[in-house]
C-alpha cells in the first residue's frame, strides 16, 4: 500500500514538473494594444486637436511609442514625441512625453478597450511632477 502511494505521489509530481514547461507563454500586460490608435483630444481652456498613437514593444521588452500631435485650427503646432514611461496595468495606460519645447511634459492616463480608450492629460513642468498642471484636458482613442 505505502508502495503504491509513493508512486502516485511521484507520478503527480512528475506530471506537474513535465507539464509546467509546456504552459504557454504569458503575454506581457498591453501586448493586447500594440499598434496604431487615432484620437482626439480638448483642453480644459477651449483647445482641440487630434492625435495619433503608435504603441510597440520594445527589443528590452518594455512598452515604447510614438504620438503625432495636431491642433485644430493649426498655428503650427503639429509635432511628433516620443513616449516615455509608457506602461499598462491590465487595461489601465499611462505615458509620458515632452512636446518640442524641450521644457515640459505632457503626461497621459486612462482606461484601453479592445477598439477604444479614454482617459485625461496634463501638462506640467518638466521632471517636476509635484508642481500644478499647467494646461490638463481629455481624450479619446479609436483603434481602426
Amino acid at each position: 500500500m505505502r508502495t503504491q502511494l509513493n508512486s502516485a505521489v511521484l507520478l503527480l509530481l512528475a506530471s506537474i514538473c513535465f507539464a509546467a514547461p509546456i504552459a504557454p507563454a504569458r503575454a506581457a500586460d498591453g501586448d493586447q494594444y500594440l499598434g496604431t490608435w487615432s484620437g482626439s483630444w480638448a483642453g480644459a481652456d477651449g483647445s482641440s486637436g487630434h492625435f495619433q498613437l503608435n504603441l510597440e514593444r520594445g527589443s528590452d521588452g518594455k512598452l515604447t511609442g510614438s504620438i503625432a500631435v495636431s491642433q485644430d485650427g493649426g498655428g503650427g503646432s503639429d509635432y511628433t514625441s516620443k513616449l516615455k514611461n509608457a506602461g499598462f496595468a491590465g487595461d489601465k495606460f499611462t505615458a509620458a512625453y515632452e512636446p518640442p519645447d524641450g521644457q515640459s511634459e505632457i503626461h497621459m492616463k486612462g482606461t484601453f478597450g479592445s477598439k477604444s480608450g479614454d482617459g485625461d492629460w496634463s501638462l506640467g513642468a518638466k521632471d517636476q511632477p509635484s508642481s500644478p498642471a499647467m494646461a490638463s484636458g481629455t481624450w479619446k482613442i479609436l483603434k481602426p
